[in-house]
């Protein structure tokens, strides 16, 4: 929210400066990606939500705007080890991918983990995605355990 000279401070405009919007999801539970296309990730943990923008009950995929502005959105997904083809990981704005907002890198003898950014303005209600795509030959899965993870880190930048 920008101030201008002889503006009146709102309490919803310092509100945001003290408590912007922020959300940092995880997924704690493996799910299966069918080979050749990009499965959008679920979600089920939240380790912070200031806006409420993101449910674990219904559309867990999706982090939902609830105050408009320019927001940097960074995913990362975790994929089970498997050596053949590659991985990938993009950013989706109400349901379709966003050009330039995806990174590919093949797959080796560790977990794939690929991450994603992208800095896109948003309106109240549009929501955000991560998914993630490979071409192993096979359904794979997300992998969970100690420090891999997939994860989508969506945070407000500007008004």
């Amino acid at each position: 929210m920008p101030f201008t000279a002889g503006g009146t401070i709102t309490a919803a405009a310092l509100d945001l400066m003290d408590r912007p919007p922020v959300a940092v999801l995880a997924q704690t539970s493996v799910q299966s990606i069918p080979n050749t296309s990009w499965g959008v990730i679920t979600f089920d943990s939240e380790i912070i939500d200031t806006y409420s923008g993101h449910s674990t009950v219904s559309n867990t995929s999706r982090y939902t705007c609830q105050v408009a502005g320019t927001y940097r959105i960074t995913g990362r997904v975790s994929f089970a080890v498997n050596s053949t083809g590659s991985r990938g990981a993009r950013v989706h704005k109400n349901g379709a991918f966003l050009i330039g907002g995806a990174n590919l890198l093949g797959a080796g003898t560790l977990n794939g983990v690929i991450e994603v950014s992208h800095i896109l303005t948003l309106a109240v209600s549009d929501y955000v995605e991560i998914a993630g795509g490979h071409n192993s030959g096979g359904a794979l899965s997300t992998f969970y355990a100690n420090e891999c993870g997939s994860m989508m880190y969506v945070e407000r930048i500007s008004s």
